[in-house]
């Protein structure tokens, strides 16, 4: 494809313009105006059929993989190859998908004879989390004269992956990932661990069920068996991918208000916040000296990854994670336990970020959980409904609506009563996060566990 560039626009107005006044004006050089006007047209064409050949031996690359953070800055190096002595001016630019932002919507390079590649630093930005494909991009070239700008459209081969953003709630998290920050309140562990160090000879002070009679029998003098907190803990994020998890964050009555005031609600999902909890709980268990592991289940357990530690497994969990949506059916609780049940034989922390405010998934929930509640530690965890508390808990009742709003959340609190009472019975822990604070409560609970020695 070739359009006319600036130079050839002004030398039609130079030179076609007066021949044809002059022409008007004087019959007798009517033909000598014709000659100029072909000779235009002719040099005119010759360079935009010489144009075409400008693309000889250039080439434009980009990285295979391209990995982003959503709602921060990114760049990735396009490659800009000759195989010829082409010098002047080259302007590119990239087809971006809807998902993704540019600031610029193109950039030049300027070609010399003595460099044969070029790297220039395409800058974007990705709105939400995801895989997208960059498939074309389009360069334009000026032909030999200038006359005209020759532009062809080059295919790409490149992924871009759209990480979920971890950065944006690190306010909540109280300097759980800063071992500097750690010392600021110490806490007591809770009892004296029961995973075995070593043997040691025993001491006045030491207790009688510490004692290794076998040992002492071998020894023929008292040996007390030395323990530690328990390390290496298995932890699984079990991710509810089913329908309720599609619904906005601002769900129920924030979303009703939100709509009478005229102003745009929150589009984030539970989903979304949930994705971003399993990653960061999967950075705690990590600097708690734990394995992680993730479970995504719908209408059936979609994605499983064994519980593991270092940075390649935190990359795989990740990468199962990044690209993950939600369905729109109801989850099976039956086939979830029955999976975890067959494939975990190790007891381990089970933390479930799931929706109980629906009575129907709720009952499916408590039928199915008793036979895996009865190994593993159950730790279920949903959004707290907005207005969900008891009721006197706030001052803000202004009005009668506020009066019947306030009502309808205590009711709601009251049914997440009753099934934290029904969970309790089984062993199994219920928590209402915030989703303003949703990671930092997750870890919370999570380390309130490790104290205790729970596992």
């Amino acid at each position: 494809m070739i359009v006319p560039r600036t130079r050839l626009i002004v030398l039609a107005g130079l030179v076609l313009l007066p021949m044809s006044f002059l022409a008007a004006q004087n019959p007798e050089i009517t033909g000598f105006a014709w000659a100029v006007a072909i000779i235009f047209f002719l040099l005119a064409g010759l360079d935009a059929v010489n144009g075409r050949r400008r693309f000889e031996g250039i080439r434009v690359a980009v990285p295979e993989i391209i990995r982003l953070t959503v709602d921060r800055p990114g760049q990735f190096p396009v490659t800009i190859s000759k195989t010829s002595a082409r010098t002047g001016p080259l302007r590119f630019g990239i087809v971006l998908p809807p998902a993704l932002v540019s600031e610029k919507p193109d950039l030049t390079v300027e070609l010399k004879r003595e460099n044969q590649t070029y790297i220039a630093v395409w800058s974007c930005k990705a709105l939400c989390r995801g895989r997208f494909a960059l498939t074309f991009c389009h360069v334009e070239i000026p032909s030999a004269w200038g006359a005209w700008a020759v532009r062809k459209k080059f295919a790409l081969e490149s992924e871009i992956r759209a990480y979920p953003n971890l950065v944006s709630g690190q306010q909540y998290l109280g300097g759980l990932f800063r071992r500097s920050h750690w010392g600021v309140r110490v806490q007591r562990r809770i009892g004296k661990g029961r995973e075995f160090e070593q043997l040691r000879d025993y001491i006045p002070s030491d207790s009688y069920e510490d004692i290794d009679w076998k040992a002492t029998a071998r020894r023929r003098f008292p040996v007390t068996r030395v323990y530690q907190v328990e390390q290496a803990q298995e932890v699984y994020v079990i991710l509810d991918a089913s329908r309720l998890s599609t619904r906005s964050a601002d769900y129920l009555v924030e979303q009703r208000r939100t709509s009478r005031g005229n102003q745009a609600g929150s589009q984030t999902s539970i989903f979304e916040r949930y994705v971003i909890a399993s990653l960061i709980m999967a950075m705690a268990a990590d600097q708690a000296a734990d394995q992680f592991g993730l479970l995504i289940f719908s209408d059936k357990p979609d994605c499983f990854i064994k519980a593991g530690r270092g940075q390649a497994h935190y990359n795989a969990c990740r990468d199962a994670l990044y690209n993950r949506m939600p369905k729109t059916v109801s989850p099976d609780f039956d086939e979830l336990f029955a999976f975890v049940g067959t494939r975990l034989r190790k007891r381990a922390l089970l933390v479930f970020l799931t929706n109980m405010d629906d009575p129907v998934i709720t009952e499916n929930f408590l039928h199915a959980m008793p036979v895996v509640a009865q190994k593993h530690i159950l730790m279920v965890n949903m959004l707290r409904p907005p207005g969900a508390h008891p009721l006197f808990s706030s001052d803000q009742i202004r009005d009668e609506s506020a009066i019947y709003r306030h009502l309808a959340g205590h009711m709601l609190w009251n049914t997440m009563a009753d099934t934290r009472h029904k969970l309790k019975q089984h062993g199994a822990g219920f928590h209402l996060l915030d989703k303003q604070a949703l990671c930092g409560q997750l870890i919370n609970h999570y380390m309130e566990l490790k104290q205790r020695q729970v596992l």
